[in-house]
This record gives structure tokens, C-alpha cells and sequence, in this order.
């Protein structure tokens, strides 16, 4: 009798539970318009269990509320704007961070292995390919990391996902020394690539298993780092400050301690992959969630912040459930504390420190144009005679000749004129002629006009081409 009792509530606890499941996350805060008209902009992801994007919301269903200690919160008694997909239509900035750690070379099961097509390095590479293929609006931006023992940067957010694609191709496997992880300090100098970017900024971070400091394990200074050991609470921090969500892959059983915190504290999610067409579907199931969010402004409230950050709560109420996401923000500005209303004794203030921004701007931003040159990346086979090589010639020669402009010794492949880049003094343009075989972008080509950022493979020597011009 005492069973069948159980057993009758447990089924009613069953049947008067809720038949959906949201979640809500607070993504990303974005301050920047609190000087100008005391305007937050808050990016919301509400997805289901199966982390699928809840769409169709209205303003409606969210209520806003802020507060100066994360305590008392205050209803913020109107939206000002709203918009669902608002990343569809300004565009999205992403960074992919790709482990290439000595690990990422074993097959999925962490076997050793000398099968190119078996290593995890190339599952993520085929993953990667199929996120950038599917990314199909104008107006997002992607930019590509690869973290080891050093962090490398192959390209801030652009436009040309076909680039990205070829900076992909040109990771190589690291040499011992360069086999550590140095995750946490990849993470914290990534986040700095965002520094000049407004809108959505985000990292995507593959991880095939822990946090492996350089110094710590060699038991010698880093040859950047020193005898720093970056903790995981700094690129949270950086992130935080920035204004930048993590999302965090781990792509075998090994996994970080600590990544699922830095992912979850700055508005992003941890997930698991553990083979090629589950990693296509997390890049995808992530793309698919910012691209999804809502965008919510409202007007910051006058409660002084002691400590410069104030609270944001959003809650979301769907049938007789409310959900609810917190998260803070850096209120401090030149003026102490968000303004009310502009008077005219505001004014000369404000026009001032919008002058002294524009000067600092051009101070720290306005370069003059440099010499086009070639950057040599790395070398399969062979090694070549510079790292840059600025082309101050009508004509620079690559080949394995003493006499060329690039030399690359040791390389059979490699003729001694294997290709000419020619400047064009009447365009201004830079122009490559192959002699022997070579492909720009991956592409073989016999004659091409140069753009910024190409790479250019000539026999194993992998090299980008840089036209000088500052953006």
C-alpha cells in the first residue's frame, strides 16, 4: 500500500511538471553607448534542453532589472529596444582558437600515430572547413588562432572566410618545445584581438585536454612569457572586461578543470566532441545560438556602482515558468556614474572628452604605409633565407638559387627561379609568376595579382604576402 502511495505521487509530481525546459543566458553586455545616452545593450541566448534556439519571443516575456551590489535589484520599468536575430542582421565576430598542442597529432582515441588522416589536428581542421563554409552572411567576421607552447596568430576577424581557410591549412605539426598548452594565456591574449571591434565578439576554443604551462613543466622560463604561469581566472577577467563570450570545445575524454568556468562566467557554454561530424555539429549548434540571440536596451539606472560594476537580471517567463540570467557590467565612466539627462552645462565636457578620444584614436592608430613584403610562415622541407623579406625591387625572385630575393635551401622541389613577384609601377599592384609549380589560397595558379593576406605555397614554403597598406 505504501508503494502504490509513492508511486501515485511521483506520477503527479510527474504530470504537473512543466513540459518544456529553457534555459537563458546572459551572453554578452555591451556599455559603450552609457556615456553618450545612458543607453546597455544586453545580448540574450534562450535556448531549449537540446540547446536549440528559442525563437519567436517578444519583448514582452523579458523583464530587466538592475542593481549596484548584486543584492537589490530594480525593475527597469521599460525596454527601449528589441530586436530577435539582431546577429543575423549587424554581423558576428568570431575567433577560433585551435589547440595544436603534440596531443592534437594522436588519433581520436590518443594513439600515436603517423596517419595524417587519423590525427585529431585534421578532424578539427575538416570541422573547422565545414563551420566556414556554412557561414554564409556578409557581414560576419572570423579571425583564426593556433595555441601551443606560443600563441600564434594567423588572422584577426575578417570578412574573406576563404583566407581563413587557407591560414588553416598552414598549421604544422610543433616541434617538442612547442608542444605544451598554454591555454589560459591563449585565451587571455585573444580576447586583446577584440580591442578595436564593437558588436558581437566571440571565441570559440578547442581544447583536446588540459592546461600544460610551459614553465611549469620544462621547469624553465617561457621564452615570451618568462616564469609567468597565467591563471584561468585571467582570461575570465579580460573577457569580462571586453565584453567577449567563450565558448569552449573539448574535443577528447582529457578536459580542463577549469574551462568550463571560463566559458560559463563570461557568457558562453562548455561542450563535448568526440569525433569529426559531432565537432561540425557543436560549431554549427554554437553559430546557430549567437545568431539567435535577442537584443535587449534599456536605460541604466542612477544608483552609484561602489566598485564600478553593476547587475543585470534578465527573466524570461514562458506559460507559468520564469527563468532568469544574471551577469555585471563596468559602469565607471568620465563622469562618475550613468547620466539621467543631458543639460547644456554637459555639453563642453562632453565635447572635450570626445575630443581627446579622437586625438588619443589618431595617436595610437594613424600609421604611415610600409614596403609590401613576404612573410614566411614555415618550411615542410628546407629553410629559407629570411623570415620578411620587404619588396623593394621591380622584381623579386623565390627559388632555391643564392642569387633570389627568397632563398629556399634544401628543398628539392624548389627550382632555382621558381617565382617572380613583379610590382606594377603604372597599378601600384603586386603580381606573382609561377616558373614551376605553386598555389596561392590553395589554388594552383600560373599568374596572379597579389591581394593582402594571400599564401602562397612554393614547394613546402608556406608564405603570406602583405601589401604594406594599413586598414
Amino acid at each position: 500500500m505504501c508503494k502504490k502511495i509513492i508511486i501515485f505521487f511521483l506520477y503527479i509530481i510527474l504530470i504537473s511538471s512543466p513540459l518544456f525546459s529553457d534555459n537563458i543566458r546572459i551572453a554578452q553586455i555591451d556599455a559603450s553607448r552609457l556615456l553618450i545616452n545612458q543607453t546597455v545593450q544586453v545580448y540574450v541566448s534562450v535556448t531549449d534542453e537540446q540547446g536549440k534556439p528559442v525563437e519567436g519571443l517578444t519583448a514582452d516575456s523579458f523583464t530587466v532589472y538592475e542593481s549596484a551590489d548584486g543584492r537589490d535589484f530594480t525593475e527597469i520599468p521599460r525596454i527601449t529596444g528589441f530586436k530577435p536575430q539582431a546577429n543575423s542582421m549587424d554581423g558576428i565576430n568570431f575567433l577560433l582558437l585551435i589547440d595544436n598542442s603534440g596531443s592534437m597529432y594522436d588519433t581520436l582515441s590518443g594513439k600515436p600515430t603517423e596517419d595524417k588522416a587519423k590525427m585529431r589536428i585534421t578532424h578539427a581542421q575538416n570541422a573547422v572547413r565545414a563551420f566556414l563554409s556554412s557561414m554564409t552572411n556578409p557581414r560576419d567576421k572570423v579571425g583564426l588562432v593556433s595555441y601551443n607552447t606560443f600563441y600564434t596568430l594567423h588572422s584577426k576577424p575578417i570578412k574573406d572566410k576563404v583566407k581563413i581557410t587557407g591560414y588553416l591549412d598552414s598549421i604544422e605539426r610543433p616541434l617538442p618545445e612547442k608542444a605544451y598548452t598554454e591555454m589560459y594565456a591563449g585565451l587571455y591574449l585573444a580576447v586583446e584581438e577584440f580591442q578595436a571591434l564593437g558588436g558581437r565578439k566571440v571565441i570559440v576554443i578547442l581544447s583536446d585536454g588540459e592546461n600544460y604551462p610551459y614553465a611549469v613543466h620544462a621547469q624553465k622560463d617561457h621564452e615570451v612569457f618568462k616564469h609567468r604561469i597565467f591563471k584561468y581566472t585571467e582570461p575570465i577577467a579580460q573577457a569580462q572586461q571586453e565584453g567577449v563570450s567563450i565558448f569552449a570545445v573539448n574535443f577528447s575524454k582529457e578536459r580542463d578543470k577549469n574551462l568550463k568556468s571560463i566559458a560559463i562566467e563570461t557568457g558562453g557554454a562548455v561542450y563535448d566532441a568526440f569525433n569529426q561530424e559531432e565537432l561540425k555539429k557543436v560549431y554549427q549548434k554554437i553559430q546557430n545560438q549567437v545568431v539567435n540571440e535577442y537584443l535587449i536596451s534599456y536605460r541604466a539606472t542612477m544608483d552609484p556602482a561602489p566598485h564600478e560594476r553593476k547587475y543585470v537580471k534578465v527573466t524570461h517567463k514562458r506559460g507559468p515558468d520564469t527563468i532568469s540570467a544574471t551577469r555585471f557590467y563596468f559602469s565607471g565612466t568620465v563622469f562618475g556614474i550613468p547620466l539621467r539627462q543631458f543639460t547644456p552645462l554637459l555639453i563642453i565636457p562632453l565635447a572635450l572628452a570626445l575630443l581627446l578620444l579622437w586625438v588619443i584614436s589618431r595617436l595610437k592608430f594613424e600609421k604611415k604605409k610600409g614596403p609590401a613584403s613576404l612573410e614566411v610562415l614555415h618550411s615542410d622541407i628546407g629553410s629559407s633565407s629570411t623570415r620578411v623579406l620587404c619588396l623593394d625591387s621591380p622584381k623579386t625572385i623565390i627559388g632555391g638559387s643564392d642569387k633570389a630575393g627568397l632563398t629556399i635551401a634544401g628543398a628539392p622541389a624548389v627550382r632555382e627561379i621558381h617565382a617572380t613577384v613583379i610590382f606594377d609601377e603604372k597599378r601600384k599592384s603586386y603580381k606573382i609568376e609561377a616558373q614551376a609549380e605553386i598555389t596561392v589560397n590553395n589554388q594552383p595558379v600560373k599568374t596572379k595579382l597579389l591581394e593582402a593576406g594571400d599564401v602562397i605555397n612554393v614547394g613546402g614554403t608556406t608564405i603570406v604576402f602583405d601589401d604594406g597598406k594599413v586598414e
